[in-house]
């Protein structure tokens, strides 16, 4: 999933609205919602405050943004066991025990 899938998620599972998320992080919500369909990135200070936002490490958003394509081949038998526990404890740590992420 890209960044933005993720934060959009989140968003959602928070029980939060785009335009709350936005007025908290000082952005219009055109330029969140471009964020969260993934026509922008968000740049270094925007994603600290969307993370404090929604309670979430930004370590934690990017790892849940890794799939099988970003690992290398000799690795990918490794990732395929640890991801989905990984990605399934880090959801549990954070409340958040529906949120299903792709590996």
């Amino acid at each position: 999933m890209e960044i933005g899938q993720i934060i959009g998620l989140l968003i959602k599972k928070r029980g939060l609205t785009q335009l709350e998320v936005a007025k908290r992080i000082g952005k219009s919500p055109t330029s969140l919602s471009h964020i969260v369909k993934g026509v922008h990135k968000p740049n270094p200070d925007t994603m600290e405050k969307i993370c404090e936002v929604l309670g979430v490490p930004q370590g934690i958003l990017y790892f849940l943004t890794v799939s099988e394509k970003d690992i290398p081949e000799d690795k990918l038998g490794m990732y395929k066991i640890l991801a989905p526990s990984l990605k399934e404890f880090i959801v549990k740590i954070f409340g958040e025990e529906s949120v299903v992420f792709e590996s």
